[in-house]
């Protein structure tokens, strides 16, 4: 078993990418799949919504979290710094009020890696290389990794878990500053995936925060357009579910199982699986 990368992202904030990411989690592991999250993003909202609510500001993940996991690069292994979640089968390594410092040690740490003799795993060749370096010490523990990220696009975390990832989920919520972050975020995995260096080998856009107005109908046909296949045909929809779930830091497709939001993350997991299996075949 080998875990399979999958990195959600876009530039854009509020897009749904916690809660995605969330969802998913909960999913694999309702279904009995390991599942190991990583919280990348400054925020530590995926860190909030796993642990039942704690803030990285409280200090519990002090010592034990993203940041220093990176920090002790020479000397830590990354079980060390896993921990267990609320949801059944799912671990995760936390963000904590440090992880914004990981962005400027990146440059320091990456001189410590060329000290190592050629053929040694330390000896990264880029900075981009660290998280993936991390992750390859566990990915036979499990069958996803999911890798939560920052809103932006000019960060070395960010480039790290793309850098990671074997699929870049982009949720984009249904309007037109979204639509336009989302497209940038597509076209740098787009170019990416073809770097015979690289190891993405799928992008896909899945739309949320879906209502049935006018403008959500242009929205979807301007993406059908630009992004073919690459566009879910699962949709979130809009609903007051999600920000009851977030406050309760529960999976709202576990609290609204039955309902439309709920069924239509399930959907999403089912059509993501089929991708991936798809890109396994190729």
């Amino acid at each position: 078993m080998s875990a399979k990368i999958i990195t959600i992202a876009i530039e854009k904030g509020g897009s749904g990418k916690t809660v995605t990411a969330s969802n998913l989690a909960y999913l694999m592991g309702d279904e009995g799949k390991k599942v190991l999250c990583v919280d990348t993003d400054p925020q530590g909202n995926l860190t909030f919504a796993l642990s039942g609510g704690n803030s990285i500001t409280s200090g519990i993940y002090h010592g034990k979290a993203l940041y220093d996991l990176f920090d002790g690069f020479r000397y830590t292994h990354t079980r060390d710094y896993i921990v267990e979640t609320e949801y059944e089968n799912v671990d995760m390594i936390p963000a904590s009020s440090q992880t914004p410092r990981i962005n400027k040690r990146l440059q320091d740490l990456y001189e410590d890696a060329q000290q190592f003799k050629d053929g040694d795993p330390k000896k990264l060749s880029s900075m981009g290389d660290f998280l993936l370096y991390f992750l390859n010490q566990v990915r036979d523990d499990y069958d996803y990794i999911i890798i939560d990220t920052q809103p932006t696009r000019d960060s070395q975390i960010l480039s790290n878990a793309i850098a990671a990832a074997d699929y870049v989920l982009i949720p984009m919520q249904c309007d037109a500053f979204s639509e336009d972050s989302a497209f940038r975020t597509y076209s740098i995995c787009s170019k990416l995936s073809k770097d015979p260096a690289s190891r993405l080998k799928g992008i896909g856009v899945v739309l949320t925060m879906v209502d049935k107005g006018a403008a959500t109908r242009e929205t979807r046909e301007e993406c059908k357009s630009e992004l073919g296949s690459a566009l879910f045909e699962a949709e979130i929809p809009m609903a007051l579910a999600v920000k009851s779930s977030v406050r309760k830091c529960v999976p709202v497709c576990y609290s609204a199982r039955t309902q439309p939001v709920g069924r239509s993350y399930a959907a999403l997991y089912e059509e993501l699986k089929e991708r991936l299996d798809k890109l396994e075949e190729n």
